[in-house]
Formats: structure tokens, C-alpha cells, sequence
């Protein structure tokens, strides 16, 4: 008996796993069981009388057939006469309607299904040229698609480098499903085309996945980092899938755009990959944005101005006729736009860095400009008078005395930020941070990443910000800047904002016993949560929307990586604003024209106009369409300007 059974299970299984093949397999078993029936009812019923019109009496052959026929087709079921023969007869209908229709049906159904299935998971390999590649599905992805169906003149001229064609937007993500067509559709609107966005499924980590998305016809691509990632890892795998991508093709590798959070690791990264790449070191911008905004309140509004991609915006452009002329002096020759510097050999130089700089066979001029074509030079080069080196040695003198800072929370951009408030050795800084993570720990990561101090003075406080209790132990009013930093170790951008409102909102109750309370700045994961933090004294700086826009305005133009690092990177060229009033421009008649030659003078380049908060005008001007207009400054506004850090100014020195 335990033979038999075992034989039976033999069977069994062999049965099962024959059919677990595939369709085919399956169809095959149907078609053999098919036969059997037929087979066997014809050899029953071949010796009786009436057997049916088809064949005559004893013919097995014969016989057969009429079986097949009853099995496959329920309308022979009236021809039949005698018991024995109806019986057959109905037995072989019903088993037809059973095999022949039902399981047939079911087999062909759930084939069509795990087809379709398939499709929409996105696992068949495309084949397409010059489209743009993003790799991996973060809360970030419909954000960076919706800045490249933005961007429509300068994909445009992105696309005509690289030979013509429409946009088209390629995804590769772990695991493709409806809700990320949904997210796009919802993100998106009216520009959402199914025709020009496909998304695959994979893992950038596999070449055999890249090569899926068709990475080595790719115009670019765009590798963003995972910004949830506490411990490191999303660095490495950027890092490996760099690796990975030099083996996905045999010919020429296209321009890979890659996030980096570890200012540690951009020179492996760099060195990771043997096409082009642009490597941006996210944290470290993120955090300079964070320092420099908490120096210089406003600054959000102009981040956000120029990184939206809607309005002010950096372009870069060849202006072969300003060859061999010296950048302080071609700076007016732009009446629609503001000369920043020149974009060479993988740097910005900017207008104020060098008096005898001049503009090189091949530089690309960088502007702030509304569209491409305003930056055509529309006049001739002037002859500019600079500050000497005696005012510029005075000026890297002069001390801006002492800053207290309160950091709530940790993430991996804060050893960044501490570095970059260490950098400003003409202020004196001490930053308290006030956090969750063991202090051992972070002491531990900062010395990790080579994050000293000899200027700055941090000191390390255990505790949590979203607790009332906890923060009730810290004297807000002593501080100059609080600085709200998003976690990154909850797993999400919901989880994070919502953990950041909890703290805001503790914070706001405590400084309620605060008289003045102290300029506060909070970083955000969505721009859907920045209305929530809404005070007087308190700005917002939407992180990853920051992010993104880097990663798809260098995709279609790397240059512009030049320009950030050196507006946005550590120890480049610094936006501060400069009171009206004290430089004597209220109530009179000057023009923006006026005033960028008076800062020129003094080393700076002005961007535009931040006018105070009672006006009716917009707030933040850049790039002042009529540069030759009378601006009517008021007590309260003030002049936005690009100032050349004094130690890379020539004849400078910090003390």
C-alpha cells in the first residue's frame, strides 16, 4: 500500500511540475486527457447499432471520432438512440464542457493575465535613442519627470546636441506598479503622456537590468541617491551601480548625472565610472544652502527662484564675440540678463574673481536670464573699475562677530553643515546640537568623515526636539539661529515631515516666552507641508525639491554643475543681501543699471532687489526686466548680490 501511494505522489508531482512549465505544457496535458476521453468512449460504444451518421457499425476509427466529435461540440448531443449511447453521449458533453471549454478557457485566460501582467511590470527590454534615464523610484521621481516636461526650450536644445527627437523619459524601478503611473498622472496633469514616460522594472545594481532600459543609447542619466538611507548604503550602491554601467555596453557611455550624499565619497564615485559623469554632492550643497540661509535670511526665496526652473533661471551660453575681453567689463553688455562668470574646465570662473580674467575660446558664459535667448550680448564691453587690493585685504579683515546656532536633529547633511559653518573663519560660531543619537555616536561618524574643529565651537546635547520636557532645558532666546533638520532614518518623506511638524510645533510653543524669538529655518521634505511652517521669523527650504532640480538641469546641460558648486558649494561665491539704506540708494532715482556698476566696484554682482515686507510688489526681483528704470528703493529693501569669497580674490588674505 505505501508503494502505491508513493507512486501515486510520484505521479502526482511529476504532473504538477510538467504543467508548471507553461502554457504549453498545460495544453498539451488538456489535449492528452482529450484524447484519452475519446479514446476510450469510442472503444466502448464502436460495436453498438446507431453509432451516428459518420461511420458504420464495428469501425473503431469510426467510433472514435463520433466521441470526439460529443466532446467537443454539445450540439450532436440530440442525434443519439438507446440508453447506453445517450449516456456516453451526455458523459462525453459534460466532460467536453468541462476540458474542452472550461479548462481550455481558464488556460488561455491566465496566460493572456500573466502576459499582461507581465508587460505592465515592465521586464520587456526597449530599445530606444537619446531618451533620458532615471534610475531607481524614490518620493523624488515625479518631481524630477515633472522639471524635465517643465523644461521644454532647453530639453529642447538638449535633444538637437544629441541628434533630434521628442522627449522621452525612461524609469527603471525596483518594482514597477500602477501607483507609480498614478503618482506621475497625479504630479503632472495635463502634460502626463503615457507615450513619452515607460517605466521597467529592475535594479540598477545589474547590468543585465541596464541594459533592459537601453542605458548605453541614453542621452543621460539620472542615478539619485537614497535619501533614506541613515547608515551610508544608498552611497554604495551609487557607487556600484557606476561600476555596474561600465560593463551594460561596448560603445561610447553616456553622461551619468549622480547624487551623492558623503562628501567622502564623490572622488570614488568619480572614479567609478568611465564615461562622463557629473557627481553631485548633494548633502554638502544642501548644507551650505542651510548655512548660508541661516547667515542670511531670505536666501530661500532666491534658491527657490533660481531652482524652479519657472522663471529666474541659470543658463549657460558661447558668446564667441566677447572673446579675449576681460569678464568685469562684459558684465554690461546684457540688458535681459546677469552675467554670473564664465563655465570653464569644469569650474566657474566668476565675473569678480581675477580683474584681468577674460573670457576664453570656448567658455560658456553663465546667466541669470528668463529664457536662452536673452542672454546675446545686446552692447560693447566697458571699462570697469574694481575695488584695489589694500580695500580687499580691509575687507577680509573685518570680523562679523559671534553667532550662536541651535541645531535640532541629526541627518547625514550635518557633518556637512558643521564643516561649512567651521569654513567661516571671519565669524565667530558656536552651534549647539541637540539630538536623539548618542553623543558617542556622533562624535564617532564626524571624525569618520575628517570633520574637525579649530574655528567653530560645537557642542553635543542629548535629547529629543519633539519633546516639551527636553527642549524646555535649552535657553532659546540666547541663540541667534535655530536650524530644524528633517530625519532621515523613519524611512520616509510623510514619516519625516510629519516627525518635523511635531518638532515645529513644540518649538513655536516654546518660543511663545521668547520675546524676540531668533530666526528659525526649517528643512522639509515636501513642498505640500512648507505653508505649515508659516511665522515671521521663520523660512522653509524644501530639500528635495532643491535636489531634483540640480539633478535634472545638469542632465540636460552639465556645465550648470559648474555653476552650482560654485553658487551652492562649499567656499564658492556667496548671495548676501546689502541694506538700501545704509548704502544711501533709498529715495533716489537709481537704476539697476546704476547700482550693478557701484557694486561692481566693490566686487560684487548684483542679482536683483528684495524688497521690504510691507510692499505690494513681489518680493524678490532678479534679473529686472528694465535695467535702466528708476527701482524707487524704500527703507526696508534690500540689494541682492553675488560676493566673491575674499580669499580667492587676488592681492586677499583672511586673517
Amino acid at each position: 500500500m505505501k508503494l502505491l501511494v508513493r507512486l501515486r505522489n510520484l505521479l502526482q508531482f511529476q504532473l504538477e511540475q510538467f504543467m508548471l512549465r507553461g502554457v504549453l505544457s498545460r495544453l498539451l496535458v488538456i489535449a492528452c486527457a482529450m484524447v484519452l476521453i475519446a479514446v476510450s468512449a469510442g472503444l466502448l460504444v464502436y460495436n453498438l447499432p446507431h453509432i451516428g451518421e459518420a461511420g458504420e457499425e464495428g469501425d473503431p476509427g469510426s467510433a472514435i471520432w463520433w466521441a470526439f466529435l460529443r466532446l467537443t461540440d454539445s450540439g450532436y448531443l440530440g442525434d443519439d438512440e438507446g440508453p447506453l449511447l445517450r449516456t456516453v453521449s451526455t458523459t462525453l458533453t459534460i466532460l467536453g464542457v468541462v476540458l474542452f471549454v472550461g479548462a481550455l478557457i481558464a488556460t488561455m485566460t491566465q496566460w493572456l493575465d500573466d502576459t499582461i501582467e507581465t508587460l505592465e511590470a515592465g521586464y520587456t527590454p526597449i530599445a530606444k535613442n537619446n531618451h533620458i534615464l532615471i534610475l531607481g523610484w524614490s518620493s523624488r521621481t515625479a518631481g524630477m519627470v515633472e522639471n524635465l516636461m517643465q523644461s521644454q526650450a532647453r530639453v529642447k536644445r538638449f535633444l538637437d546636441r544629441h541628434g533630434g527627437g521628442r522627449l522621452h523619459i525612461v524609469i527603471l524601478a525596483e518594482r514597477v506598479n500602477t501607483g507609480m503611473a498614478q503618482e506621475l498622472k497625479d504630479r503632472l496633469g495635463r502634460r502626463y503622456d503615457a507615450r513619452r514616460i515607460t517605466l521597467r522594472s529592475g535594479t540598477p545594481l545589474r547590468a543585465d537590468h541596464l541594459r533592459r532600459v537601453d542605458f548605453e543609447h541614453a542621452a543621460a542619466v539620472i542615478l539619485a541617491g537614497r535619501e533614506f538611507d541613515s547608515d551610508g548604503g544608498g552611497d554604495e550602491a551609487t557607487i556600484k551601480t557606476l561600476i555596474n554601467a561600465n560593463g551594460s555596453s561596448e560603445d561610447d557611455l553616456p553622461l551619468v548625472v549622480a547624487e551623492i550624499f558623503d562628501a567622502n565619497h564623490l572622488g570614488t564615485a568619480a572614479r567609478a565610472y568611465a564615461g562622463e559623469a557629473e557627481v553631485i554632492g548633494a548633502g554638502r550643497i544642501v548644507a551650505r544652502l542651510l548655512a548660508q540661509n541661516a547667515r542670511n535670511r531670505g536666501l530661500s526665496w532666491v534658491y527657490g527662484e533660481l531652482l524652479n526652473g519657472r522663471d529666474e533661471q541659470i543658463f549657460v551660453r558661447e558668446c564667441p564675440s566677447l572673446v579675449g575681453e576681460r569678464l568685469v567689463d562684459v558684465a554690461g553688455c546684457f540688458d535681459k540678463a546677469v552675467l554670473l562668470g564664465a563655465a570653464r574646465d569644469g569650474a566657474l570662473i566668476p565675473v569678480h574673481r581675477e580683474d584681468d580674467e577674460r573670457v576664453r575660446d570656448g567658455d560658456r558664459l553663465a546667466f541669470i536670464a528668463r529664457a536662452f535667448d536673452d542672454c546675446a550680448p545686446t552692447g560693447a564691453p566697458e571699462a570697469v573699475v574694481t575695488a584695489s587690493p589694500v580695500e580687499r585685504r580691509e575687507r577680509a579683515a573685518r570680523n562679523r562677530g559671534h553667532r550662536r546656532v541651535l541645531v535640532l536633529g541629526w541627518n547625514r547633511k550635518l557633518p556637512s553643515l558643521l564643516a561649512e559653518f567651521e569654513a567661516y573663519r571671519r565669524e565667530s560660531v558656536t552651534i549647539d546640537v541637540f539630538s536623539l543619537r548618542p553623543i558617542a555616536e556622533r562624535e564617532t561618524l564626524l571624525a569618520r568623515q575628517g570633520v574637525g574643529f579649530s574655528h567653530a565651537s560645537v557642542r553635543q546635547i542629548e535629547g529629543d526636539f519633539t519633546s516639551y520636557h527636553d527642549l524646555g532645558r535649552l535657553s532659546l532666546a540666547d541663540y541667534d539661529n535655530i536650524i530644524l533638520l528633517a530625519s532621515d532614518w523613519l524611512g520616509s518623506a510623510e514619516a519625516a515631515d510629519a516627525r518635523m511638524v511635531m518638532g515645529y510645533l513644540v518649538l513655536a510653543r516654546q518660543l511663545e516666552k521668547v520675546e524676540q524669538p531668533p530666526f528659525t529655518l526649517v528643512e522639509t521634505m515636501s513642498a505640500e507641508n512648507a505653508a505649515l511652517f508659516d511665522a515671521p521669523h521663520v523660512e522653509r527650504l524644501i530639500s528635495p525639491a532643491i535636489q531634483s532640480s540640480l539633478l535634472t538641469q545638469v542632465a540636460l546641460r552639465r556645465e550648470l554643475h559648474w555653476v552650482m558648486e560654485e553658487l551652492f558649494g562649499a567656499g564658492g561665491a556667496e548671495v548676501v543681501f546689502r541694506d538700501a539704506s545704509r548704502l544711501g540708494f533709498v529715495g533716489g532715482d537709481e537704476s539697476f543699471e546704476t547700482l550693478r556698476r557701484a557694486r561692481a566696484s566693490e566686487d560684487e554682482i548684483l542679482l536683483g532687489v528684495m524688497r521690504g515686507p510691507e510692499t505690494a510688489q513681489p518680493r524678490l526681483q532678479l534679473n529686472v526686466r528694465d535695467k535702466h528704470a528708476p527701482l524707487n528703493l524704500k527703507a526696508g529693501d534690500e540689494l541682492v548680490v553675488l560676493a566673491v569669497p575674499a580669499a580667492s580674490l587676488s592681492g586677499a588674505e583672511v586673517g
